[in-house]
C-alpha cells in the first residue's frame, strides 16, 4: 500500500512538470501574444517558482504586451523582472524599448545603459539607445552608439542609416552619403537609404543624384512620402509620385472608418480615447520599419476597447503612407 501511493504520488508530481514545462513553453514560445499572456499570468502567479523564473515570466509577458501595443502594462512587467533580478539585462533593453515607443527619450536611454552595463555588447542595444540619442537632438552621443553598433555588426543597413542620419544632421553630408551608400551596397532593396540619401544630395546642389535615388526609394516603397515630395522639389516626373499620393488618400480613407473614433488621425486635435496615441506623434516612436513590422503582424488590443484586426500588405502601405504625411508635433 506504501509503495503504491508512492507511485501514484510520483506520477502526479511528474505529471504536474509536466503541466508546468507546458506552460512554460507556451510563455515564452506561444503562438501569438495572448497566449503567452495567459500563460505567463499563470507563472508569475505561482509563488512556489524560484525568483529566476519568475523574472522570466515577468520579461516575456512584458515582451507579449509591447507586442500588441500595451507599453504601460510590458513596463510593469518589465520592471517587475528587474525588481526580482536587479541584473537582468534583457528586461532593461525590454522596458528601455517601451519606454522608446511611449516618447520616454531619456528612460528609454537610462535602461539601455544599463542593459549594455549588464551584457555582453549587443548591437541592437546601441542602435536603440543611439536612436533615443538621435531623437533628442544629441547627435555626437548618437553617432558614437551607431558607430559602436557597426563595429559589431558590420552589415547593419539600419544601424548605417541611422548614422548617415545623424552625420546628416551634424552637417557631414559626404559621411552621411558614405554611410547610405554602403547600407545600399549591403541592401539594394533598402528604399529607406535611397531616400534619406537623396535628401543628402538634394541638400548638396547635385539634382540629378537626388531625382535618381527619390525615384528608386519610390520604385521600392510608395509609402515613402518624403521621397515623393522630394521628387516634387527637384523636378522629377510626377507620374511616379501618383500611387503615393494615391496610398496617402486611401490610408486616411480607412483610419476615418476604423480608427478615428478612438484615435486622432488627423495633423491636430486630441485623440476621443485618451489612451490612444495621436497618430500625427507615431513616427517620433517607431522609426518608419519599426512601425512597419508590428501593423504587418496585426493589432490585438494595444488598448483597452481597440478591436483586433489584420491588415494587408497593400493596407499596411495606406496606414504607412498616411503617418509619414502627418506632421509630429514639436
Amino acid at each position: 500500500m506504501v509503495a503504491r501511493t508512492a507511485a501514484l504520488c510520483l506520477v502526479l508530481s511528474l505529471g504536474g512538470s509536466a503541466v508546468l514545462a507546458d506552460t512554460a513553453a507556451d510563455c515564452s514560445q506561444g503562438t501569438n501574444a495572448e497566449l503567452r499572456i495567459e500563460a505567463c499570468t499563470e507563472l508569475v502567479q505561482r509563488r512556489d517558482q524560484p525568483p529566476d523564473e519568475r523574472a522570466r515570466a515577468y520579461k516575456n509577458r512584458g515582451s507579449a504586451y509591447a507586442e500588441i501595443g500595451n507599453q504601460d502594462q510590458a513596463i510593469a512587467d518589465f520592471t517587475d523582472a528587474i525588481r526580482l533580478d536587479a541584473a537582468y539585462a534583457i528586461a532593461f533593453a525590454g522596458r528601455g524599448q517601451a519606454k522608446l515607443a511611449k516618447g520616454d527619450f531619456d528612460g528609454a536611454i537610462a535602461d539601455y545603459t544599463e542593459a549594455i552595463r549588464f551584457k555582453a555588447k549587443y548591437p541592437a542595444d546601441f542602435l536603440s539607445r543611439g536612436y533615443a540619442y538621435l531623437v533628442k537632438g544629441d547627435v555626437d552621443r548618437a553617432i558614437a552608439d551607431f558607430s559602436e553598433a557597426i563595429k559589431l555588426a558590420p552589415h547593419s543597413v539600419i544601424a548605417l542609416n541611422n548614422r548617415g542620419l545623424a552625420r546628416k544632421q551634424k552637417g557631414e553630408l559626404d559621411l552621411a552619403i558614405e554611410d547610405y551608400t554602403a547600407a545600399i551596397e549591403f541592401n539594394p532593396s533598402y528604399a529607406l537609404a535611397y531616400n534619406n540619401r537623396g535628401y543628402v544630395y538634394e541638400a548638396k546642389g547635385q539634382k540629378q543624384k537626388a531625382i535618381d535615388d527619390f525615384r528608386q526609394a519610390l520604385t521600392l516603397d510608395p509609402s515613402l512620402v518624403g521621397a515623393r515630395d522630394g521628387l516634387k522639389r527637384v523636378g522629377g516626373d510626377p507620374a511616379l509620385t501618383v500611387e503615393t499620393e494615391g496610398l496617402v488618400r486611401d490610408g486616411k480613407a480607412l483610419a476615418q472608418e476604423n480608427c478615428a473614433w478612438c484615435h486622432a488621425i488627423e495633423g491636430q486635435g486630441a485623440s476621443p480615447n485618451k489612451k490612444a496615441p495621436a497618430w500625427r506623434n507615431l513616427q517620433r516612436g517607431y522609426p518608419i520599419l519599426a512601425l512597419r513590422e508590428p501593423l504587418s503582424r496585426g493589432i490585438a488590443r494595444p488598448h483597452d476597447v481597440m478591436p483586433q484586426f489584420i491588415l494587408s500588405d497593400h493596407e499596411t502601405d495606406m496606414i504607412i503612407a498616411y503617418i509619414n504625411s502627418l506632421t509630429p508635433e514639436k
